[in-house]
């Protein structure tokens, strides 16, 4: 395995194990708009599609609104589909393969790993807003090499840069707060990395 695939396995690791973006039965309403917005990463829209085009139980519900799901009795099933061993599998198939995006980005942006790692797990809500964020701390002389100075950085900075107004700023605090904790309290397994 070479550094970016691990990176991308740590970043996908992460977000399952923190739940910060939901989990695998997880389906909500999108702040976007009245469609589901579904599993470890909160597909939604075209992705969230694609994710439940991958679960034979989930292929029924593609391309409804979330509010004809809840009407109809359905919202169960659906988070049983998700949850089901095909539906794991497909969102740790899709998630891993996010989360190399992820890596590619941050990696020219960012030396120190697990500070990748960290704000790799803050790209399920934008990765090219995440990319522009690390890009002007760099700019404003931010050491994004140094996790305690990350998590300020995303705790403060990152809801006003996402534009998601005020009523998710504690909830990005909290979510600042939790990855690093997760972060500080992870080892990462350097003997999975090709010679």
């Amino acid at each position: 395995m070479d550094l970016k695939h691990l990176l991308a396995k740590e970043i996908a690791d992460g977000i399952i194990a923190t739940g910060i973006e939901g989990r695998f039965n997880s389906v909500s309403c999108s702040t976007a708009g009245n469609y589901p917005s579904m599993g470890v990463s909160q597909w939604e829209g075209k992705r969230g599609d694609n994710l439940l085009s991958w679960i034979d139980a989930g292929r029924k519900f593609m391309g409804r609104s979330y509010t004809d799901i809840v009407d109809a009795g359905e919202l169960r099933e659906l988070q049983d589909a998700l949850n089901s061993p095909q539906g794991q599998h497909a969102q740790r198939e899709i998630l891993a393969s996010d989360c190399l995006e992820y890596a590619e980005k941050l990696m020219p942006l960012i030396a120190d790993s697990k500070c990748v790692i960290y704000a790799g797990i803050w790209c399920p809500t934008s990765t090219i807003v995440v990319e522009i964020f690390v890009k002007n701390r760099i700019r404003w002389g931010y050491d994004v090499n140094n996790l305690d100075v990350l998590r300020d950085v995303f705790r403060d900075q990152y809801w006003k840069a996402a534009d998601v107004g005020e009523k998710y700023q504690q909830g990005y605090a909290n979510r600042a707060e939790s990855t690093y904790q997760y972060l500080l309290n992870h080892d990462i397994d350097w003997s999975v990395l090709d010679v």
